[in-house]
């Protein structure tokens, strides 16, 4: 029931996020973070632990796009392109990626990845064990170029059982992921949303 719940509450805010892209003009091949209304952040507060929404707007080139969630532990990938999902796209869109706990078992969270664009909302959900942890950090990419060379670190989330000095990553990760991967050594597990868009 909670799924079915969260999967209505994600496509009225994809909606609503659509209403507000046909009046604004974009630029072509980017990606980035929209301004959210106090009703949209109080929509996924109320709904998800953690919460994020990236447009992209691309020329008539770009035909597909896929999203995955990585896994890292220590700095080391241990479980790559979880939850895949490709998806035809036509200029602009919104990916959303949202992680709830489940009611059952506190240590499960269902991870949420959705694509919406004009062809409609194409989603895919998964549970993942996440181990107790003193703290935990998230962030996102501010705005970034798309090209069809690059699979893009678009967001995070970090936990270590450590709490001193945590702090997100920094934002030149999400502009050069390889030239910084060392920043992921510094947390017990990380999980990254990122994205490949093709021609």
């Amino acid at each position: 029931m909670k799924k079915v719940y969260l999967s209505i509450i994600l496509s009225l805010l994809s909606f609503s996020l659509v209403a507000c892209k046909a009046v604004e003009p974009k630029s072509e091949n980017i990606l980035s973070v929209p301004e959210l209304t106090a009703r949209e952040k109080a929509i996924l507060g109320n709904s998800s632990e953690h919460s994020f929404l990236i447009d992209f707007s691309v020329d008539d080139t770009y035909k597909k796009m896929s999203v995955w969630v990585e896994k890292y532990e220590f700095g080391k990938l241990v479980e790559p392109e979880m939850g895949r999902m490709t998806t035809g796209i036509e200029k602009n869109g919104t990916i959303i990626f949202t992680t709830s706990k489940t009611d059952v078992d506190q240590k499960r969270s269902m991870f949420n990845v959705s694509i919406q664009n004009d062809d409609g909302t194409d989603t895919v959900t998964y549970p993942e064990t996440i181990d107790e942890m003193d703290s935990s950090v998230w962030g996102s990419a501010g705005k970034l170029k798309i090209n069809n060379t690059n699979k893009l670190a678009l967001a995070s989330i970090c936990y270590s059982r450590g709490n001193e000095g945590i702090r997100s990553l920094s934002t030149d990760f999400y502009g050069d992921m390889k030239g910084h991967m060392d920043e992921l050594k510094e947390y017990d597990v990380v999980y990254l949303l990122r994205s490949e868009f093709t021609k």
